[in-house]
């Protein structure tokens, strides 16, 4: 019903709609803030990491912003004639139309375009398993497994292993979705093999190895091998202990329950796992459709066991959901929609049992339609040349054989060379170190020099008055005294507001007097920081890399231990090894 207002003669509509015109004039002039703000001219003068890390760190939080960054990235690589870096712009900027798949492949396609021809050919390969990835992920996976097979060809030529084992790992999901489990196992533990002697190095490269591992389990449970799928989800639960990726065990673990007719539990650890996978922060790694068909497919089946017969409905027609939003269809979701046939049949609903037949028959024809597609690109040009090489390897083989005896004295030699090489290199390297650890210690104060001196000459070359300037670098004194630079997140925007300037003075500022843009000129400061604190503070000193990154106001340790290493010559674990000794 209409209310109406006798004094002002606005019904409840008219206000509703004189307030949302208010809000699209409020977004309107606020976008138009940050676009004067942050203008092209100004941000191209950034340096590509610094555009790149705002980019990142905005993308989810402000896209409008996110969005300044890309162009000005982009723009950057015209001005500068970079083909590499006017790639990456078109990629960021396709990274900003996640629902607008021509938009973004526009732009993925752009990026392809100027770097096909260059030597960059790792970032080609990069590109094409992003499109690749976007497609398995919307389920058209004909597409998928078209750029798949381009970047495969680019990671062979540039010997890039880890896209190798990644565009394989991806063609191995797409084989399980086609039932071929068996050439699915023999791919996914490849990847293991590569994966298992390197996964303790780095945090990504120990999740790549979990990934792996789960798809494997999941393979296992496909192909009626339970006690293979169970054992090994075991290790990999505890593996994954206290990491968030244990969800994706979790879910393994619910579902292999429901195989031991453990209905309870499966509905329980099913959905713990889809909470965690579905909270925001973790859906861009976690969330893989088949991950949630799969786990709504098996509470549903779960509840049915349980004659629990509205509530088994409720979560299939939760996986007609997740298909109808992505257009994404496997074949283990049959089952749902002739669950709820069934249902619906039996309680004499005509209207709802023909809605999910056409919804059976459309989801099959579309199954049908990229199913056939894809098996015969997979038979066609991925089984076929690895057939081919396994048998040019035997035949190669085979002649060598013979000769392999001549080799032995040449390969041990070149072995014992590298092994000496290595060593000698170690020993410089610790000599280095040792060198920068001295200096480090015998200094009162690495902090950043100052150049105020140069206030009395002429400014001319930077543009701005001698009065602004000295303003400038009065607060930026004040700044460094009062360690204002252990803030996380700083940038030359809140800083500038801080003291009353634009970032652009601020900049021009920090580069003339600094000698440093405004990213090295922060993390020195840090770096500084906290040699000093760690020379006088036992307590400190046992602090993890992570927590002393934290303390010196950097958001990433790998970011910390890098700007430590450029200010120092020494990583930060390193001197703190050397300072307990």
């Amino acid at each position: 019903m209409k209310t109406y207002s006798k004094k002002t003669g606005f019904t409840h509509r008219h206000k509703i709609f004189f307030y949302l015109v208010i809000v699209l004039v409020y977004q309107n002039l606020l976008y138009c803030q940050q676009e004067n703000l942050l203008s092209l001219d100004s941000l191209v003068k950034l340096d590509f990491e610094e555009l790149h890390d705002q980019f990142y760190d905005t993308i989810e939080t402000n896209p409008i912003l996110a969005k300044i960054y890309a162009k000005a990235y982009l723009q950057k690589g015209k001005n500068t004639d970079s083909v590499l870096n006017i790639s990456k712009g078109f990629y960021y900027m396709s990274r900003l139309h996640k629902d607008d798949l021509e938009r973004r492949f526009f732009y993925v396609d752009s990026a392809i375009g100027i770097i096909k021809k260059s030597r960059h050919k790792k970032f080609l390969t990069f590109l094409y398993t992003h499109k690749g990835a976007v497609y398995e992920k919307k389920g058209v996976f004909n597409k998928a497994i078209d750029h798949y097979l381009e970047g495969l060809e680019f990671a062979k030529k540039t010997n890039h292993t880890n896209y190798v084992i990644l565009l394989n790992r991806n063609i191995a999901i797409l084989k399980r979705q086609l039932g071929k489990y068996e050439e699915a196992k023999l791919i996914f533990r490849k990847c293991l093999a590569y994966e298992e002697p390197i996964s303790d190095k780095t945090k990504n490269n120990y999740l790549k190895y979990l990934l792996t591992t789960s798809e494997l389990v999941t393979t296992y449970r496909k192909n009626k091998e339970i006690d293979s799928a169970i054992s090994l989800n075991n290790k990999g639960i505890i593996m994954s202990k206290g990491k968030t990726i244990q969800c994706l065990f979790k879910l393994n673990q619910g579902i292999l329950q429901y195989y031991s007719n453990e209905y309870e539990n499966a509905i329980k650890n099913i959905n713990l796992a889809l909470d965690t996978i579905l909270k925001p922060e973790n859906q861009a790694a976690y969330l893989e459709r088949y991950d949630l068909l799969n786990g709504y497919l098996f509470i549903g089946s779960s509840y049915n066991a349980l004659s629990k017969k509205e509530l088994a409905i409720s979560y299939y027609k939760k996986v007609d959901s997740v298909i109808q939003k992505s257009n994404y269809v496997i074949p283990e979701t049959r089952l749902a929609y002739s669950e709820i046939i069934s249902y619906y049949k039996s309680i004499n609903d005509r209207d709802n049992q023909l809605y999910y037949i056409n919804r059976l028959l459309y989801n099959d024809s579309l199954f049908h339609s990229r199913y056939i597609t894809t098996t015969d690109k997979l038979n066609s040009e991925f089984d076929t040349p690895i057939l081919i090489s396994q048998k040019e390897n035997i035949i190669h083989e085979l002649k060598v054989k013979n000769n392999q005896s001549y080799y032995v004295i040449f390969i041990t030699s070149i072995v014992i060379i590298i092994i000496t090489s290595i060593l000698f290199n170690i020993y410089r390297k610790n000599k280095r170190y040792k060198k920068h650890f001295d200096e480090l210690m015998v200094s009162t104060n690495n902090e950043v020099k100052r150049n105020n001196t140069k206030i009395n000459e002429e400014n001319t070359s930077i543009g701005i008055s001698k009065e602004v300037v000295k303003i400038i670098l009065k607060a930026l004194n004040e700044f460094e005294k009062n360690n204002g630079f252990l803030e996380l997140n700083i940038t030359s925007g809140t800083l500038a507001k801080k003291i009353n300037t634009n970032s652009k003075y601020l900049t021009k500022v920090i580069k003339f007097y600094r000698d440093k843009s405004f990213s090295p000129y922060i993390n020195d400061l840090r770096v500084d920081y906290i040699v000093e604190r760690l020379k006088t503070d036992k307590k400190i000193q046992k602090y993890t890399i992570k927590a002393l990154a934290n303390e010196a106001g950097f958001n990433s340790t790998e970011v910390f231990s890098k700007s430590f290493f450029k200010r120092t010559g020494i990583y930060p674990s390193y001197f703190i090894k050397k300072l307990n000794s």
